[in-house]
């Protein structure tokens, strides 16, 4: 064999054991969590399951700025339109209807509003 023929062989033969032992890596890795003691699942819930329907919340941005009870109304999953980036948007209403647009991303702090339980009409 020839010169050239023997090195192409040696460089084949290294490339494909560099292939092998990254395939091999790769499959290792992926598989390494599992081959540990059982984890605990992981805890998916979804954003109407947090928001309870007829809870208000006050929102605590980073910014500092505060928004006094406001109900969850749902989740801005749009591609992005004119520029604009639509995702990561939640909608919340205010007790008289009106909409405020909140990025998660600026938002600090949910907190739960606690509201008093209405009189009883006395007679």
């Amino acid at each position: 064999m020839s010169e050239i023929g023997t090195f192409a062989a040696q460089v084949s033969t290294l490339a494909l054991g560099a292939v092998f032992a990254v395939a091999t890596l790769a499959v290792f890795f992926k598989w390494l969590p599992r081959l540990g003691p059982a984890q605990d699942g992981i805890l998916q819930t979804r954003a109407v399951d947090v928001f309870e329907d007829g809870r208000y919340f006050d929102v605590l941005l980073s910014s500092g700025q505060r928004f006094a009870a406001l109900r969850f109304d749902g989740m801005v999953n749009a591609e992005a339109e004119a520029g604009w980036a639509l995702r990561g948007l939640a909608v919340m209403r205010r007790k008289d209807g009106r909409k405020v647009i909140l990025r998660l991303e600026n938002v600090r702090a949910f907190e739960e509003v606690v509201q008093a339980p209405a009189a009883p009409n006395a007679p």
